[in-house]
């Protein structure tokens, strides 16, 4: 009797185990992955969705996202406008110019595989008419970054796309059968009730972004990562923005023509290399911004993390009028052309249509920084003090004390190696199966419109190569 209860006891355990819910999900139909339902991460499922399709094959594409929202880059971008692109109608070598890492690698990716027309077709023949505004950033015509949401959600959904969100990932490895061939990838999971799932897939896409968890599954996989730091921030120059100082109460002044130059010593050498960039700078409560500002930290994102955001840079608030001496030659002329007019209200610095190139409470806090009295005429100034003005506006030296962020937006500089990258299908070289796409990769844009291009092409590249694979296997296993 005691055996038989034993016997029992066994089975009704046995029958309870098979009752639990199971943390291994199985689906007979292969599968597409996609880890991120950012930018990059959707456009990719979208893309792949598509393709499936076009190959007839039935097959599925799931996205994980670890939020509860989706695409949230896109949501806020261009101040909640969503800056979709950037000027299509350039050659794309100009577009290029725009990307401080990865210029080379994304030529043909633009060139040869999705462009920039192509990425403006894709929205537009989908109903999102576009615009192009005079700095070269586009916008759906709707000023709204729900448009290009709904589109991209749109297309996932019509390629039936399975969207998760609420899920985080915590570890994708290779999964393979008993002859030791590799059959896909495991991705571990946390779902929305925080239950640990296991599921199968036939290919990844890794769509995270900047996340540091990203990273952290592209480096278990064996990928190399170039370190990421931050890229795209404004400069604080708290010193001077103090009461007293050159800055103070000038915030929102813009020079719409500036140049914006770091210096950077080199180790056994006298020369100095040189990273300048050109354009329109603002003035903030907290020290600099606008696109010149801008450029800078994203092209010089790694000597400033050097530098640990404080140092000097250096400001021409009018290079089209030459070299400090040149400008110099202009302030002096002005002892004759105007002697009885004060320094500080005549600025001879002027475009074609006779404004003054330098704000004007700017060239009065300049005037005044040179050791100008408020009242000093031209026919008084001294020359010492022309010279120094002059200086002031050809070689002004900013003392920046640490980096802000721009807007709501961040940007990052490193990521997955591209050596580590088949860039004409965005498939790993380390790891087939793995793609990659987006913000994760190191590739990097200024601010325009840049970064949502490379998740653009990025994602439709990895997104139909992942597809074309699923093809391409279910071809050699029928034959």
């Amino acid at each position: 009797m005691k055996l038989l209860g034993y016997r029992y006891n066994v089975l009704l355990l046995v029958i309870l185990l098979f009752l639990q819910p199971c943390t291994v999900e199985c689906h007979s139909n292969p599968k597409i992955g996609i880890i991120g339902g950012g930018a990059s991460g959707m456009f990719s499922a979208s893309a792949a969705g598509a393709s499936l399709k076009e190959y007839n094959i039935k097959a599925e594409v799931h996205v994980l996202e670890s939020s509860p929202r989706l695409m949230s880059k896109v949501e806020i971008s261009g101040g909640g406008r969503c800056n979709v692109l950037h000027d299509t109608s350039k050659p794309v070598s100009v577009i290029l110019s725009g990307y401080p890492r990865g210029k080379k690698e994304l030529n043909g990716l633009f060139n040869k595989h999705f462009s920039p027309s192509d990425a403006r077709t894709w929205f537009e023949d989908r109903g999102v008419e576009l615009k192009t505004e005079i700095d070269g950033r586009m916008f759906p015509v709707t000023d709204s970054s729900q448009t290009i949401m709904d589109c991209i959600l749109s297309s996932a959904k019509e390629n039936d796309v399975r969207i998760n969100t609420r899920q985080k990932v915590l570890s994708v490895k290779s999964s393979s059968n008993s002859d030791g061939e590799q059959t896909g990838f495991i991705i571990s999971f946390l779902n929305e009730n925080k239950e640990e799932i296991q599921e199968h897939y036939d290919c990844i896409i890794l769509a995270t972004g900047s996340n540091p968890g990203g990273y952290k599954l592209a480096s278990s996989l064996g990928h190399k990562l170039t370190p990421p730091v931050p890229s795209l921030f404004t400069f604080n120059a708290k010193n001077q923005n103090k009461e007293g100082q050159v800055f103070h109460n000038l915030a929102g002044l813009s020079v719409q023509s500036a140049t914006i130059t770091l210096k950077i010593k080199i180790e056994g050498q006298k020369k100095k290399r040189i990273i300048e960039q050109d354009g329109p700078l603002l003035i903030t409560h907290h020290g600099l911004s606008g696109p010149a500002a801008l450029r800078l930290s994203a092209f010089a994102a790694r000597e400033f993390r050097d530098m640990n955001y404080r140092g000097d840079v250096i400001v021409h608030w009018a290079p089209q009028f030459g070299t400090a001496q040149q400008i110099e030659t202009k302030l002096w002329a002005m002892t004759s052309l105007a002697p009885k007019k004060a320094v500080s209200s005549v600025c001879p610095l002027m475009d074609a249509s006779g404004a003054s190139v330098i704000p004007r409470r700017l060239w009065a806090a300049l005037v005044r920084e040179s050791g100008f009295e408020n009242d000093k005429i031209w026919a008084e100034a001294p020359k010492k003090k022309v010279g120094a003005l002059s200086r002031n506006i050809a070689e002004f030296v900013v003392d920046v004390t640490g980096k802000g962020v721009f807007k709501d937006e961040f940007v990052t500089a490193g990521g997955v190696a591209l050596k580590d990258i088949n860039m004409k299908t965005m498939e790993s070289k380390i790891c087939p199966g793995i793609f990659f796409c987006g913000e994760i990769i190191d590739v990097d844009g200024v601010t325009g419109g840049f970064n949502f291009m490379n998740c653009w092409s990025s994602g439709y590249i990895a997104g139909t190569h992942s597809a074309s694979n699923l093809s391409h296997a279910r071809n050699i296993k029928t034959n």
